[in-house]
């Protein structure tokens, strides 16, 4: 991702949620007051992000490492990785978290549309502390250095080792701290590249440590990469799996029955009708059912149950506005599959009696 489209998205806040008004109090609006609460309130939540626990203990976690390469000596750092399911939203989540890292560092310099640094005297450069790209299939070294100097403002062509000396000038020039490689399972690392491509983030790696910074690895299904199988790498590696909710026991039962708590809290002040705990307690064990624990399902679900419950006179959140709720393939299928009663096993052979 270009660096000035990175700061664009980090500094252009989502829509927020209008201030709640009551059911009773929406009821007593004027058409043109209603039409423009509800256009509002359909758009924001359309855009929402509910705070989930997991995420905000993988946050934690990778804010720590960040920290600490920052702490160590200059030379190859801790490298993080994040590797999920497909569409439990590790992209959103990783960059949810280092866009708010990116407004806590840059301070008053993020209202300027250009952020800049002096990195020696008298030299003025874009100040570019956080880099993000995402990778396309089969990506090769050639392809990783091009998609770094691209996003740093510098021509890609070029010999790899011409390329390379110049994406790590780039990083000293532009105070590049943390290096995101997202669709890191695109990495080409075939019997014939492998070795060749674990050299290079090793490389990588190091560079960036000799400043202070940090490499992250984003993708799907990494622990069945050769990234993680590599002696030198899996020595440094800082892993980090996100997953869905799960609920296969009593813990994993109150964790996503918190999230939903959690949920009712951001959600429940615009439908106040709705008795605590429709969510968290009414239908928690639906929700799941529905959704599988995938945030991002659930967040669609919850917002789009509640404005139909709203927008028909409803007093109350129940099963068939869940139900009407269109989610994604994944979820759907996976909701088939778990409603598919298992068959009980014949009784004939326990209650048969041996005739002698």
């Amino acid at each position: 991702m270009d660096a000035r489209l990175w700061h664009q998205q980090a500094t252009t806040p989502a829509r927020a949620l209008p201030t709640p008004v009551t059911v009773e109090a929406f009821d007593d609006m004027s058409q043109d007051s209603q039409d423009t609460y509800w256009e509002h309130l359909t758009s924001a939540m359309a855009g929402l992000v509910l705070p989930s626990v997991l995420a905000q203990d993988a946050a934690a976690q990778l804010t720590r490492l960040v920290h600490r390469n920052q702490l160590r000596p200059p030379g190859a750092k801790a490298i993080g990785s994040v590797s999920a399911p497909f569409a439990v939203g590790k992209s959103t989540f990783v960059k949810d978290w280092a866009q708010a890292a990116y407004r806590d560092l840059l301070g008053p310099a993020l209202s300027d549309p250009r952020p800049t640094w002096n990195p020696e005297p008298g030299v003025t450069a874009d100040w570019i502390p956080q880099v993000y790209i995402t990778l396309r299939a089969a990506s090769k070294i050639r392809d990783v250095l091009a998609s770094l100097l691209l996003t740093m403002g510098y021509p890609s062509e070029g010999l790899v080792r011409v390329t390379t000396t110049r994406v790590v000038h780039a990083f000293r020039q532009h105070g590049v701290r943390l290096l995101l490689i997202d669709d890191s399972h695109f990495l080409d690392v075939s019997n014939k590249d492998s070795r060749d491509m674990l050299d290079f983030l090793k490389y990588l790696n190091t560079e960036l440590g000799e400043l202070g910074g940090t490499m992250i690895l984003i993708g799907a299904d990494l622990h069945e990469s050769p990234i993680y199988l590599d002696p030198q790498i899996n020595s440094r590696l800082e892993r980090l799996t996100l997953t869905p909710y799960p609920l296969t026991g009593e813990e994993d039962m109150r964790t996503w029955s918190r999230f939903l708590k959690d949920a009712e809290g951001v959600l429940l002040p615009y439908f106040d009708c709705a008795p605590a705990g429709v969510f968290s307690r009414q239908h928690a064990g639906h929700i799941w059912r529905r959704t599988q624990g995938y945030v991002g399902d659930t967040a669609l679900l919850l917002t789009q149950a509640l404005l139909a419950a709203f927008d028909d006179g409803s007093d109350t959140i129940t099963t068939a506005h869940l139900d009407d709720v269109a989610l994604s393939a994944r979820a759907a299928a996976g909701e088939a599959e778990l409603r598919k009663a298992p068959i009980a096993p014949s009784r004939r052979r326990s209650l048969k009696v041996t005739v002698t």
